[in-house]
């Protein structure tokens, strides 16, 4: 492996041990903070003094929150170079193959419903067949009724009564 890579990679640990340290004494300075403004202050709201006895570097809740940050923030830098986990790859991968295997249960009962509509004649084909059938048929029974409808308005010579 390149040099260059394990120098990156040392420099981006680095940093990251820095920035943990920097955060550790921000959250030591913050919590002295609060509390000199807590008395200082005394229409401090009593839920920001709970809130800051709350917070400390022993408060699972408070590393659980760091933790999850870490992790968005990691799967942040993967995305970048275009990368996933490996557990989110392998779950797509499986959803992939399930699908794959929906579609072709679904093809082959689709295929199913054809051969049968084609056994009863009732197959495309048959169906388009039987279609035009009924339009010419409507279509004749159309010029019929303008036939019946055509005789029965034109006028008929009437007899003439001998005076």
């Amino acid at each position: 492996m390149n040099h260059r890579i394990w120098d990156f990679w040392g420099k981006v640990f680095l940093a990251e041990a820095r920035s943990q340290k920097q955060l550790e004494e921000f959250l030591a300075w913050q919590q002295q903070h609060l509390q000199l403004l807590a008395k200082c202050c005394p229409w401090f709201p009593p839920s920001r003094q709970e809130e800051a006895a709350v917070l400390g570097p022993e408060n699972p809740e408070q590393w659980q929150e760091v933790a999850e940050q870490l992790a968005a923030s990691y799967r942040q830098f993967l995305a970048l170079w275009g990368l996933v986990p490996q557990q989110e790859y392998d779950d797509l991968r499986q959803e992939c193959l399930s699908l794959k295997a929906k579609v072709a249960e679904q093809e082959e009962t689709i295929r199913l419903l054809r051969q049968l509509l084609d056994e009863k004649g009732l197959g495309l084909a048959a169906t388009a067949l039987e279609f035009q059938k009924l339009v010419e048929k409507q279509g004749e029974q159309f010029q019929k009724f303008l036939q019946g409808l055509g005789e029965s308005l034109t006028p008929q010579p009437s007899k003439a009564k001998p005076s």
